[in-house]
């Protein structure tokens, strides 16, 4: 029997241990008879050379190669029979039912954000075919366009404009399946499960905003990048390119993410530059350069045919679609996407929106994902200090998340949200690390610490990403990820507007009056200060005056005015008041709320009771100082109280 395996697509003769082709980095297909020969003639001993950490399908390293052949050969025969249910597959199923069940269940009873209420109505303005032009401000067109189709499937409400950020918290999850390669069957299951039960993650999930987008398409540009430099087949660099052309299309932080990419790339590829003249090392840890040396030789139309993917979806989905303007006006939008998407927001940089320390995520992602930053620290100096663990897959991780840490505490504007970046390379380290943990029996003593720190830190994720998602309506404000959350007053106030229409409606005996009457050309003035998130809930209703932040005399007499309550300005409440007091009946609801830590509170208190108050904010989710709102005011015509009061 030769000792060589020939590729059925070059021809180029490879060593019988080989699973790639060493020349164009197919794979190579293994005969029955040469598997049955492997199986009567042991392996002779001798030194192999380190398999290639981009070329590990199962996790299990040392295992030889006649098992592996013999083990593909028999899932081969089974899968043609039908689908197998094994503990994997079974695994993997009561994940995704997790997923499903932590992302989909009651998305819509949480009152809307200020920000999802205006991604909400202006994907709703999209859907009704009132156009959309990129504005940096509320980020790329991704989320409008797929919100305005989860529209046309499935109707306008809170539940159907959370749906899509539900769908990509689930790619999050299910896109584990192709990391198999890199974590290993088990290491991929247990990333599934982490991302999971992740309480930023899950959060996310049902939240419209375009965070978790960007993270699903961070990591189909992740998977396909990792699964070309492998293979060099044109598939999945194609994905690659879908996944950096939406991400471009979601937010701004692509630039953040490419240059984190691009800048370890670049110092992996002099990595391996370095390395030409020591062969048996360059051939282990040579794939970069391999495939930068293809795209410029043969492979140059892969690259091309990418990049036309690639500009093909960025130039549709930015190119605006007002109505009544011209094609060329719409074409602005176009280069729009790569210049005014930087220039904006390095403009916000010293704006510090959020006023949060440069620490902040140093705290919140250890409150929420103690899983994950417990086994991806253990990972990372592990992996560092063992030089046979340096892998390119393991010191990428390990460079996004560092990088992602120092890049996002940096930048000005540092938000709960923000915090679901620098997780995605943490939850890989931990799921791999843990997997080894796993298969490492010789470690004792360590591996059952290991296996039983896991647990109960799994069931305070598990814990968080409940609490933080259902609790409160979904809208607690003690919860540190949710951030000056809408009230639940917001949903109160908005159908007790719909009852009062309704109720005057109701009055009308004269038929043809009744008939006539129309429940959303009631007139409603909404100062400035309230739009969002009326704009959304009111968004039915015609005859809505969106004034200033000071209600003009000539609004008096309205049905309905809803003023904002500014305490750092008592003149303008004030002011207002005494507008309306004689002819409008008037209650006051919460508007928006918020916990802000008093900080000095906590660090004038004794020792014992700091340890009392961390413990019951880790716990119970427990506050040392009052909550804060922005409140305001509906002020109702006194003649049509009695509607209002039904």
């Amino acid at each position: 029997m030769p000792d060589v395996i020939k590729c059925s697509k070059c021809g180029a003769d490879n060593p019988v241990t080989n699973k790639f082709c060493d020349t164009c980095g197919s794979k190579l297909e293994v005969k029955q008879q040469q598997v049955k020969k492997l199986q009567e003639k042991p392996v002779e001993k001798k030194k192999i050379e380190p398999q290639k950490p981009q070329e590990k399908f199962e996790k299990k390293e040392n295992q030889v190669f006649e098992k592996e052949a013999v083990q593909q050969e028999t899932e081969t025969v089974v899968t043609q029979q039908g689908i197998v249910l094994n503990w994997e597959i079974i695994a993997w199923a009561a994940i995704v039912i997790l997923a499903i069940c932590l992302r989909f269940f009651d998305i819509g009873a949480k009152p809307l954000h200020h920000d999802e209420s205006m991604h909400a109505f202006y994907s709703w303005k999209l859907f009704k075919g009132e156009g959309y032009s990129y504005n940096p401000m509320m980020h790329g067109p991704f989320q409008f366009h797929i919100t305005a189709l989860m529209y046309y499937l499935f109707g306008t409400s809170d539940y159907t404009c959370r749906i899509a950020p539900a769908i990509y918290g689930m790619i999050c999850v299910i896109i584990m399946w192709w990391f198999k390669p890199y974590l290993g069957k088990i290491g991929a299951l247990l990333a599934a499960f982490i991302f999971a039960i992740s309480p930023g993650f899950v959060y996310q999930s049902r939240f419209i905003r375009e965070d978790i987008f960007f993270a699903g398409n961070n990591l189909i540009l992740t998977i396909g990048l990792l699964r070309y430099f492998d293979t060099r087949k044109l598939n999945w660099l194609i994905i690659a390119a879908i996944g950096l052309a939406l991400s471009w299309a979601t937010k701004e932080t692509v630039y953040i993410t490419g240059f984190i990419f691009f800048t370890f790339l670049f110092g992996r590829w002099i990595w391996e530059y370095s390395l030409r003249h020591i062969p048996e090392k360059f051939e282990q840890e040579g794939n970069l350069y391999r495939t930068i040396q293809w795209w410029l030789g043969k492979g140059k139309w892969d690259f091309i045919n990418a990049f036309l993917v690639f500009f093909m979806i960025h130039a549709i989905l930015f190119f605006n679609k007002e109505p009544g303007m011209s094609f060329f006006a719409n074409l602005r939008g176009i280069p729009a996407g790569y210049i005014d998407a930087i220039t904006y927001w390095l403009g916000q940089h010293g704006v510090e929106r959020g006023s949060q320390p440069m620490y902040f995520y140093a705290l919140l992602i250890p409150y929420y994902e103690l899983l994950s930053v417990v086994f991806m620290l253990i990972a990372t100096g592990y992996y560092l200090i063992k030089p046979e663990k340096r892998t390119f897959f393991n010191i990428f991780c390990i460079y996004w998340w560092f990088m992602s840490m120092l890049i996002y505490s940096w930048a000005g504007e540092r938000m709960p949200w923000l915090m679901i970046h620098p997780l995605i390379p943490m939850h890989l380290l931990a799921a791999k690390f843990f997997s080894e943990l796993l298969e490492r029996i010789d470690w004792g003593w360590k591996r059952t610490a290991g296996i039983t720190a896991f647990i109960l830190l799994a069931m305070n994720s598990f814990h968080g990403a409940v609490y933080v998602s259902f609790y409160g309506y979904g809208a607690d404000p003690k919860e540190s990820l949710v951030y000056v959350q809408s009230s639940p007053d917001v949903l109160i106030v908005t159908e007790k507007i719909k009852k009062f229409a309704k109720a005057m409606k109701s009055q009308k005996w004269d038929s043809e009056s009744f008939r006539k009457f129309d429940i959303y050309n009631l007139e409603i003035v909404c100062e400035d200060y309230c739009t969002w998130p009326f704009a959304w809930y009111l968004r039915e209703f015609n005859k809505i005056a969106y004034q200033p932040k000071n209600i003009p005399e000539y609004e008096k007499g309205k049905p309905l005015i809803l003023s904002g309550i500014e305490e750092a300005n008592r003149g303008h409440d004030q002011r207002v008041f005494d507008l309306l007091k004689d002819d409008y009946y008037y209650e006051r609801y919460k508007l928006r709320e918020w916990w802000a830590p008093d900080e000095g509170k906590f660090w004038s208190a004794p020792l014992g009771e700091k340890i009392n108050m961390l413990w019951r904010r880790f716990i119970y989710r427990d506050v040392w100082n009052d909550l804060g709102s922005y409140d305001f005011v509906v002020y109702v015509r006194k003649d049509l109280k009695e509607f209002w009061q039904q």
